[in-house]
């Protein structure tokens, strides 16, 4: 069980980190000043197909999005480790 709680640890700290990473990006828009960063995109990924429907995404809003939930995980992930070891 020990291995156990060290694989956890360690995935809570990489879960944060990464959150870290998409809130840099987010805020390097921002200070770019950068209202919104679209991508076109096929809907169905079919990367072969060049009848597939094309859609315009977000990433900045998805960059967001991707930090807040990485966060919160990882803070349960951290909040949840505790109780583990007692």
């Amino acid at each position: 069980m020990k291995w156990g709680k060290i694989v956890l640890i360690f995935q809570a700290i990489i879960t944060l980190l990464i959150s870290l990473a998409f809130f840099s990006q987010t805020l390097s828009l921002d200070i770019a000043k950068i209202s919104e960063l679209r991508i076109e995109m096929n809907q169905n990924n079919a990367f072969l197909d060049n009848n597939a429907p094309r859609v315009m995404v977000d990433i900045k809003q998805r960059y967001t999005l991707a930090a807040y939930t990485l966060l919160i995980i990882g803070i349960f992930e951290l909040l949840i480790i505790p109780r583990l070891i007692s």
